[in-house]
């Protein structure tokens, strides 16, 4: 099923591939859902991962050498206190740095996946200060959805993460346009100095294609927005919105 989905990808002309979850290490047959779209021609090969598993010796090698490009980190603290909390894994934060420092040694590519809940946003400048230095080159700030469990009072708003967006470019950690990027955050809820930072799902043109035959583009997913106000229709930016996700 994995091999139909990558040749219809390429058919298409995908070169890339971003291979998420779940938690994808747990599968036994990672190594071979990456180095299966190497042989196809796909030239970008991305893993999401709470990066785990790389802690240990030789996986992150394994993963490059099956074929993965870079790596994307799932981050929910700058420090172990708040990131074991979310993750509801003692040891998770010192095992994600321990994966941060093997992958890096295998010559992959690293970025981190900022997953902001209503009690770690003010974290959110900490986080970029914390794993920049070692070697994060980009970040995707991703505001928690109640879609994803009965999270509800868990969900940040989105005018108390903006203020903590602005604080994490300020500290000019970098010179990248896409350093900071903020999914789930229309463009009117950004002052307009920062919105180097809008995502724009279209943009990214990509295909999901999830178990059991069901594919879809990410724009079209209700996690990418959807929901329109009145006044929005007279907005400058409405042509490249997604609107506010429904359930936010």
């Amino acid at each position: 099923e994995i091999l139909d989905a990558l040749a219809r990808g390429r058919r298409d002309g995908a070169t890339s591939l971003w291979l998420g979850g779940g938690e994808p290490t747990l599968r036994r047959d990672l190594f071979a859902t990456a180095s299966a779209p190497r042989r196809m021609g796909y030239t970008r090969i991305k893993l999401q991962t709470n990066g785990m598993l790389l802690a240990y010796p030789g996986y992150a090698r394994r993963c490059a050498d099956a074929g993965v490009t870079e790596v994307a980190f799932a981050i929910k603290g700058a420090t172990a206190a708040t990131h074991d909390a979310y993750t509801r894994t003692p040891g998770a934060h010192a095992l994600l740095l321990d994966g941060v420092t093997a992958a890096r040694d295998a010559g992959l590519a690293l970025e981190g996946d900022l997953l902001v809940y209503r009690g770690n946003a003010a974290e959110i400048p900490a986080m970029v200060a914390r794993y920049t230095p070692l070697g994060l080159a980009a970040y995707r700030v991703w505001l928690l959805s109640s879609t994803q469990g009965d999270v509800t009072e868990h969900v940040p708003r989105i005018a108390d993460v903006t203020p903590h967006l602005a604080a994490a470019r300020a500290l000019g950690l970098s010179t990248r346009a896409d350093f900071i990027t903020s999914l789930h955050t229309p463009a009117c809820t950004l002052p307009e100095a920062d919105h180097a930072m809008l995502f724009s799902a279209a943009d990214l043109a990509l295909r999901v294609s999830n178990p059991g035959g069901h594919e879809f583009l990410l724009e079209s997913s209700p996690m990418e927005g959807g929901r329109y106000l009145e006044g929005c229709a007279r907005c400058r930016h409405r042509p490249r919105c997604g609107g506010l996700r429904d359930d936010y």
